[in-house]
């Protein structure tokens, strides 16, 4: 779209060390295709790892927050470095809907405490974000950010078989395949907090026409592939974690954001401030109906 649009993007990967070799390669052919250049930002696979083991003995749900931190980081200091003055998001309604807060709210305190408890290892290389690298990306760089799949149709077999026809799309073999974390990910929330992640996606599927709402209760019932004891024992291996320590994990008490020291508290003081930035596309415009509306 942004190529038809006649935009000249810069495409930015965070890579976390678990991107599927089929997502490499559709990564690899959409850009090769419309002649778009990749900037790709490479977590140190150590300290990737650690973080995401923070998080699991934090307790809580959303085990790969820290990658979408790495994420964040990676857009707004790639744009601030090369003096890029909009982000375009991917971010969809229509395919993603918006999850309850508490499974996966995040913010740089929440993240900072976090490491300060559950860390094993020193950091040397991650970056956190917090709420004065958003000043200063948003009020002094004048970083702007745009949602664009809010403003066309990004679901359906009409877009599978555009993706297949003009890049030789290929599919990843499943639902969130691409990322082969999920599949520990998954078992995790559903095993230890009953969280099913598909359910917000499903719904959003149900809302623009693309799944039935009898097919998506029915699959529901079903135990996605991805969390099957080939892909979780992968994830483990991978992540360095014993089965004595895994089952030390799926036993501890269940914990949310609201249980550590966030911001939280002072984001909801602003959240009027937060709901114009999102109008003005100061902030990405799900910002207030994910923090403050769910």
């Amino acid at each position: 779209m942004t190529k038809q649009l006649g935009l000249r993007p810069l495409a930015v990967h965070f890579d976390n060390g678990w991107d599927s070799e089929i997502a490499k390669t559709n990564l690899r052919n959409v850009l090769e295709k419309l002649d778009v250049d990749l900037h790709t930002v490479v977590a140190d696979w150590e300290e990737s790892r650690e973080l995401t083991n923070c998080t699991i003995r934090a307790s809580l749900p959303y085990i790969d927050m820290t990658d979408d931190v790495g994420i964040v980081s990676a857009l707004y200091r790639t744009a601030a470095q090369e003096k890029i003055r909009w982000i375009i998001h991917s971010h969809s309604f229509r395919s993603e809907g918006i999850n309850p807060l508490k499974w996966n709210y995040m913010d740089g305190r929440l993240v900072r405490q976090i490491i300060k408890r559950f860390c094993r290892i020193r950091l040397k290389l991650f970056r956190n974000v917090e709420l004065r690298h958003f000043f200063w990306w948003i009020f002094v760089k004048r970083i702007r950010t745009f949602t664009m799949t809010n403003y066309y149709n990004d679901v359906g077999p009409e877009i599978d078989e555009l993706l297949k026809n003009e890049f030789g799309w290929q599919e990843t073999g499943g639902w969130h395949f691409d990322n082969e974390i999920f599949g520990l990910a998954c078992y995790y929330s559903r095993v230890k907090f009953g969280i099913d992640w598909r359910i917000c996606e499903f719904a959003a599927w149900v809302r623009t026409g693309v799944m039935t709402r009898e097919d998506a209760l029915q699959k529901m019932t079903e135990i996605p592939e991805i969390e099957s004891q080939q892909y979780v024992d992968y994830g483990l291996k991978k992540q360095g974690i014993s089965p004595e320590e895994w089952q030390e994990i799926l036993a501890a008490e269940p914990k949310y954001f609201t249980d550590y020291p966030t911001y939280y508290p002072v984001l909801k003081l602003l959240s009027p401030l937060i709901r114009l930035l999102g109008r003005l596309q100061i902030l990405p415009a799900h910002t207030y109906e994910k923090f403050f509306k769910t």
